[in-house]
């Protein structure tokens, strides 16, 4: 039993201070140290993310540069707490030289317990001095063992177990066979040697402590496997994070391209809208501008009449009067402008259509239909002065081929205007 003790306080000490553990952190190598001594030898060895292990000399990473991250050996923790307790205990114990300072009567009433200072083996009850005096008076309890309560608080002895099956005896071995604690008496019936295996008690509780050291090392590393995969686990959500926020930030870029392209598709079709627009608003104003200068003309025209009969000039023949009072009626006789020039011009605003695209983030495109204009053009000059035209080829599309006609002069055919059609 004292080996297996040692055996047991050798697994709770930090190899590297040899002392029992203080915050045990295990290394994916299976080695656990305290976390002090850690953080000591990580300074050290100045390897920046990684340290090597003092037992095993392997190289484990350090998440974010602190040691405190690995995770803690939990069963080693409460080993070594539970371990620093009794052994706290039993300073406590053999400071008071008596009994257990926390160990009270298990006989006496809840209320008035005293401070034990035996035990019955026998009868699994801690006494009192009272309750020991008491015991003692029963001729049946002659044969029941006690022992301090202070041994047992130490750990010097162990506490024992009446035979289920003669209460009056204590268990002394263990048949392996029915895996049931066993008195003398059992060996002779029930359980004899022959027909059951049978071993001391002590060796059992030996065997029993080394098989559960050897299960605690192997929960040990078990424990340190699982941690490590969590720690791989989290390293692959970190990676999906990374991975999917890339796949996001791509998204964001090209949605904010597409809008940027829209935009600009956008303002090139409301340009091509303002274009025809003023296109046709000048062929308009154009009319406009005509009739203000065939106004201007007629009324420079009658002014000059006028004068010429209020005034007489002797300058001026007879001859000439009466070529301008007839240039001035030819002015008069003039057709008027028919309203269909203005609207043939108006409706060219309905022939132009938005076509929205099929697919895709292209918007549409805008087009004008072929039309026809025909009218009649006042001319503002007097004299035998020409007008000037040009033709040239457009796709179904709206896009400019080539010019078949450039700037070709027109004269007026009766000296009444001049009609455009296409």
């Amino acid at each position: 039993m004292a080996s297996t003790r040692q055996h047991l306080t050798d697994s709770l000490q930090c190899p590297i201070c040899k002392d029992l553990l203080t915050k045990p952190k295990l290394l994916p190598c299976s080695h656990t140290f305290c976390e002090g001594c850690l953080t000591k030898l990580h300074s050290t060895q100045a390897l920046g993310d990684r340290i090597t292990c003092a037992v095993c000399r392997s190289i484990a990473p350090v998440l974010n540069n602190n040691v405190s991250n690995f995770p803690t050996n939990q069963i080693a923790k409460s080993l070594a707490e539970d371990f620093k307790d009794r052994s706290d205990k039993k300073r406590a114990t053999n400071t008071a030289g008596g009994a257990s300072s926390d160990q009270r009567c298990t006989v006496c009433d809840a209320v008035d317990q005293g401070i034990a200072t035996f035990y019955c083996q026998h009868c699994s009850e801690f006494l009192c001095d009272y309750c020991l005096k008491q015991h003692k008076r029963f001729k049946k309890n002659v044969f029941h063992e006690l022992v301090s309560a202070r041994d047992i608080a130490s750990g010097e002895i162990r506490i024992q177990l009446a035979c289920p099956e003669h209460p009056q005896e204590l268990q002394q071995f263990v048949c392996i066979t029915c895996l049931v604690g066993i008195c003398c008496r059992c060996l002779e019936v029930g359980h004899q040697p022959e027909r059951h295996e049978v071993i001391g008690i002590e060796e059992y509780e030996e065997s029993h402590k080394a098989a559960v050291d050897i299960l605690q090392q192997k929960i040990e590393q078990k424990t340190a496997v699982i941690q490590s995969h969590s720690s791989f686990v989290k390293e692959q959500i970190g990676m999906v994070e990374n991975i999917i926020g890339q796949q996001r930030q791509e998204i964001k870029n090209v949605f904010e391209g597409a809008v940027e392209r829209i935009r600009r598709r956008k303002d090139q079709l409301l340009e091509e809208c303002n274009t025809y627009q003023r296109s046709l608003c000048e062929d308009l104003e154009g009319i406009i501008q005509c009739h203000d200068d065939f106004l201007e003309n007629l009324s420079a025209n009658a002014s000059v009449v006028t004068e010429e009969c209020t005034s007489r000039r002797s300058d001026q023949s007879l001859s000439e009067r009466v070529a301008r009072v007839g240039e001035l009626e030819a002015l008069v006789k003039r057709d008027n402008p028919d309203a269909s020039l203005a609207e043939s011009i108006a409706r060219r605003a309905k022939l132009l259509t938005f076509h929205l695209a099929a697919e895709g983030l292209e918007l549409g495109t805008v087009r004008v239909k072929n039309w026809e204009l025909d009218g009649t053009i006042l001319l503002a000059c007097m004299d035998h002065s020409k007008a000037v035209f040009s033709i040239e080829r457009y796709t179904s599309e709206l896009e400019y081929t080539q010019t078949l006609v450039a700037d070709q002069k027109m004269e007026k055919p009766d000296g009444n205007g001049a009609s455009c059609r296409k």
